[in-house]
Formats: C-alpha cells, structure tokens, sequence
C-alpha cells in the first residue's frame, strides 16, 4: 500500500477538524481542551508527511513541489516539529487534568458550607 502525501494531509486535517469539534462542543473548559491535542496531534503529522515527501524529492533529484518559508527541509524538521506539538499536547493535558482537579476541589468545599 503506497501512501502519498495528499491521504497524509487529508488524515491530518481531518484529526485538526475533530480537535476544533471537540473544542467548540464541550462547555467546559476542562472538556475543551481535551480537543487540542487532537489538533496538535494533526499539525505534527502534517509537518511530518511533508517533510517526508519533500525529502524524497530532493533525494531523488526533483525539485520539492511545495515551496517552504523555512529554508531547512527534510525528515529531521519536520520530526523535531512532530515531538515538539507532541510535548506542547501533553502539557496541554496536564493543564486540563489540573484545571479540573481544581474545579472538583472548589465545588466539593462549596458544597460542605
């Protein structure tokens, strides 16, 4: 099975979709954010297929078809850029674990009063 760069994006867009779904869906915050790593989860898998694609290009000898605003191309930018929306993603539910953690704790001494 041969995957080519546009089924790459296509799953990447749908994952950033469903994280933007979730986000504007749920009321609370701390079930909101629960969408964001879906949505970094997309952006790292986009940087990742294309600068795959575009690696094998340049190593093939082709000019790549995409024009980068950053001058440096291949697998290692865009897997350093898929662990960093990685690493940004799990703080991100830290911060929503954390978030609701303190809104349990608030609403259950509200409700000793």
């Amino acid at each position: 099975m041969t995957v080519g760069l546009v089924a790459v994006l296509f799953v990447a867009s749908a994952l950033v979709a469903a994280g933007v779904f979730v986000c504007l869906w749920r009321r609370d915050a701390a079930a909101a954010l629960a969408g964001i790593p879906l949505m970094f989860g997309g952006a790292g898998i986009a940087f990742a297929g294309v600068a795959r694609f575009a690696s094998r290009a340049s190593a093939a000898g082709q000019p790549p078809t995409t024009q980068f605003v950053i001058g440096v191309s291949g697998p290692p930018l865009g897997q350093e850029a898929a662990v960093l929306f990685a690493v940004v993603a799990l703080a991100a539910v830290v911060f929503g674990i954390g978030l609701s953690m303190r809104a349990a704790a608030t609403s259950d001494q509200e409700s000793r009063r």
